[in-house]
């Protein structure tokens, strides 16, 4: 079934929105920018919600003003298209209206008067392109790529443009070696996995082995660790600090050069201990444990009783477990919340909320041009 319609705004994943008035059915469309018309064409694609629906765009009929060309040669409409940046579409200032505009309708949508709470513009990425510095691909051994939308086929490309030089000069390296018997995939499975980063050497590649998390973003991830040197710094209390979802230390670095008293960082991922314990940081015990353990807080109360200061930098995720949470973190009087997602940042800021926090300073970040993310950093303080 067909049908003619406007694009009025664009879901929290980062779709356009159309309605279809012969049904009354709002449909949900991968490469369309709020002011598009299009004609659209309805696909079976499972949604469990009578009010919505998935389609795909057939003719663009008038473009909005805000679209122009990609520069990306891979990202399209067909079947096997990259749909890696999809954003790409429109131009980058509205990318940012865009993404802070996710946040704002996630708080507000919680409960958060949005009349009281400022959310500045979104902290633009210096670079476009050639800004990220990891990355991960899927092979059959034939071909190599992202994963096109909505399926789960390879979409096969030549180039990557938002890679950064090392990672692209990666990308070129294993392009010339297809095809590879070495790398076809085992029965039952569609692909193999290739994690890679900026520090990776060709010889390092490996099928299916994650790499440590790093943020994708150098020039971003820098302007960050500097919103919490300065938070901290201007935090005449900081005292002991608990970090949670430490990694392997890109946030404490920051903690442990600031005036705090001591840090107690704890990760679940045994190699980022190591890698965070071989930085001999001053001030630091970093410890292994999954912060998502059922009574997790209750097994950690000694160590976060008296703590002042907290700094979370959680998985999408987000915090997931707060049973307990303000129960054991008595003495908290600030807490730094790191995010990479706007509804479970929102949902976690709301809980604060409710305890007698107030949310102080609010700051999203551009991490990932061209798509929908959107980091979010933020401090809160006890209310009195």
């Amino acid at each position: 079934m067909r049908f003619k319609g406007e694009v009025t705004h664009l879901s929290q994943k980062g779709l356009g929105i159309v309605r279809n008035d012969g049904n009354g059915i709002s449909y949900f469309v991968f490469g369309t920018w709020p002011g598009d018309w299009g004609e659209f064409e309805i696909i079976d694609r499972p949604l469990n919600n009578k009010k919505y629906g998935y389609a795909k765009l057939i003719q663009l009929i008038k473009a909005s003003d805000q679209r122009h060309q990609p520069e990306c040669v891979y990202l399209g409409m067909h079947d096997d298209a990259c749909s890696g940046c999809p954003w790409m579409i429109a131009d980058y200032e509205s990318q940012l209206e865009q993404k802070r505009n996710r946040l704002i309708y996630a708080m507000k949508r919680i409960g958060f008067d949005m009349v009281q709470l400022h959310v500045p513009t979104v902290q633009p990425s210096p670079d476009q392109f050639g800004y990220r510095n990891r990355f991960q691909v899927k092979t059959d051994g034939l071909k190599l790529g992202y994963v096109a939308e909505g399926s789960h086929r390879i979409a096969p490309i030549g180039d990557c443009i938002v890679l950064n030089g090392a990672c692209r000069s990666l990308l070129k390296a294993m392009l010339a070696s297809l095809p590879r018997e070495d790398w076809q995939p085992g029965a039952g499975f569609d692909w193999n996995f290739i994690d890679l980063d900026d520090e990776l050497s060709v010889e390092q590649i490996a099928l299916n082995q994650k790499r440590a998390f790093k943020q994708g973003n150098s020039a971003q991830n820098e302007w960050m660790r500097s919103w919490l040197r300065n938070r901290l710094n201007a935090n005449p209390r900081i005292g002991k600090v608990i970090e949670l979802f430490c990694g392997s230390g890109n946030f404490t670095e920051v903690i442990a050069d600031s005036h705090c008293s001591e840090v107690i960082a704890y990760e679940s991922g045994l190699d980022a201990i190591k890698q965070l314990r071989s930085k001999n940081l001053t001030k630091v015990d970093a410890r292994p444990i999954d912060l998502f353990k059922p009574y997790i807080w209750k097994i950690l109360k000694k160590s976060i009783a008296d703590a002042e200061t907290l700094v979370i930098d959680p998985p999408r995720a987000g915090l997931k477990n707060m049973k307990g949470f303000f129960d054991y973190f008595v003495s908290l009087r600030t807490i730094y919340y790191i995010s990479c997602d706007p509804e479970t940042f929102a949902r976690d800021a709301w809980s604060f909320a409710k305890k007698g926090w107030q949310l102080t300073d609010i700051q999203p970040v551009d991490l990932f041009p061209h798509t929908p993310h959107v980091e979010t950093l933020a401090e809160f303080k006890k209310v009195p």
